[in-house]
C-alpha cells in the first residue's frame, strides 16, 4: 500500500471515531434531561401531597351529604338501604270530621290509622276545652314576648281540636301502643318522646297509692326502652338518639357512657345530616376523655353489632324535618 493511501485511512478512522463519539454524547445528554425532569415531577408531586390531604377533611361534611346516593327509594327491593317516611297526620279541617274513620279503620289493623289518630289526639290533649279555658290559656299567653304567635297557636289548635273531649284525648296512647306493638316504627318514635311524668298524669295514673305508681311508672319506662330499641334496630335516627341521650344521663342500667358511645356512633354512620353529624361528633369527643380504651372498644363493638342487625333490616328513618 502506497503511503498516501496509508495516510487516507487514517485520516477516514479518525473522522469516524470523532462522529461515534458526538453521537454517544448527544444520547447521554438527552437521558440526563429526561432523568432531571422525572426528578422535578416527583419533586413537584411530593409538594402537592399536603394540599391533597387538606382537601379530604374539608370535604368530610360534604361525604355524608353524598351517602344519600347509596340508599335506595321507598319500596325498593336492591338491597341497599330504604329510606322511610312518617305519613303526614294532620289535616286541612276539623278533626272530629276525621275521627270516626280512623276510629274504624285502627280497630280492623290498620297501623297508620293508629298512629294518625294518636298523633291527632295527643296535639289535641292540651287544647282548651271550651271557650272559657280559651279564654283563660289567651290570658296566659299575652305574658310571653311572642303573644301574637302564641294566640294564634292557641286559636289555631281550639278551631281544630273543637269536639274533641278530654277522655277522648288521652285515648292517644292506646293507638301509639297498639300500632307499636305491631312493629309501626313512626308509633315507636311516639311513645319514645313521652315523659314517665306525662304518662302517670295522661292516663289517671298520678294518684296511684306510692308502690303501685312506681310499679306503673317502671313498667313504662321498660316499655318505653323496648320500643325506642325496636325503632333503632329498623333504623330510626330519633330513637337512637333517644337511647343516647338517656344512658348518657346514666337513667337506664350500667355502662350508660359505653351505650351512649355506642349509639352515637352509630348516628355518626347512618345520619344524611351535617349538622347532626357535628354535634354527635362533639358528644364523642367528650366521652372519648372520659372512657377507658377498653370501654371505648366496646363501644365500637356494639354499634358494629347494631349496624349488622339495622342492614339486615334494611330501613332507615331520617330525622323528621
Amino acid at each position: 500500500m502506497t503511503q498516501p493511501r496509508i495516510k487516507l485511512l487514517i485520516l477516514s478512522i479518525i473522522f469516524i471515531a470523532c462522529l461515534t463519539a458526538l453521537i454517544l454524547s448527544f444520547t447521554n445528554g438527552a437521558s440526563v434531561a429526561e432523568t432531571v425532569s422525572i426528578e422535578l415531577t416527583s419533586s413537584t408531586t411530593s409538594h402537592l401531597k399536603p394540599s391533597v390531604k387538606s382537601e379530604k377533611i374539608t370535604t368530610i361534611a360534604t361525604d355524608i351529604v353524598n351517602t344519600k346516593a347509596t340508599l335506595a327509594a321507598p319500596g325498593s327491593q336492591n338491597g341497599q338501604m330504604v329510606v322511610m317516611h312518617r305519613p303526614k297526620w294532620k289535616f286541612d279541617g276539623n278533626l272530629i270530621v276525621q275521627l270516626e274513620k280512623l276510629q274504624i279503620a285502627s280497630a280492623n289493623g290498620d297501623d297508620k290509622a293508629s298512629y294518625i289518630l294518636a298523633m291527632n289526639l295527643k296535639y289535641c290533649y292540651h287544647s282548651p276545652a271550651d271557650d272559657i279555658a280559651l279564654e283563660k290559656q289567651l290570658d296566659q299567653a299575652t305574658e310571653f314576648s311572642d303573644s301574637e304567635l302564641a294566640v294564634e297557636r292557641i286559636t289555631e289548635k281550639y278551631q281544630y281540636c273543637s269536639g274533641i273531649e278530654q277522655k277522648q284525648s288521652k285515648q292517644f296512647y292506646h293507638y301509639s301502643e297498639a300500632a307499636a306493638n305491631n312493629g309501626y316504627v313512626a308509633a315507636q318514635e311516639v311513645i319514645g318522646r313521652i315523659t314517665p311524668e306525662f304518662f302517670m298524669q295522661s292516663q289517671g295514673y298520678e294518684n296511684l297509692e306510692r308502690d303501685e305508681f312506681i310499679i306503673m311508672r317502671d313498667n313504662f319506662i321498660d316499655q318505653k326502652i323496648a320500643f325506642l330499641q325496636q325503632a333503632a334496630q329498623n333504623g330510626s335516627i330519633e330513637a337512637l338518639g333517644r337511647l343516647s341521650r338517656m344512658n348518657r344521663s346514666q337513667k337506664i342500667g350500667a355502662n350508660g357512657y359505653v351505650k351512649s358511645f355506642g349509639f352515637n356512633q352509630l348516628i355518626l354512620e347512618l345520619t344524611q345530616s351535617n349538622e347532626i353529624y357535628n354535634r354527635y361528633s362533639e358528644y364523642q369527643q367528650k366521652l372519648h376523655s372520659q372512657l377507658t380504651s377498653e370501654e371505648i372498644d366496646n363501644g365500637f363493638a356494639m354499634s358494629e353489632q347494631w349496624l349488622k342487625i339495622i342492614n339486615a333490616n334494611g330501613t332507615l328513618y331520617l330525622n323528621r324535618n
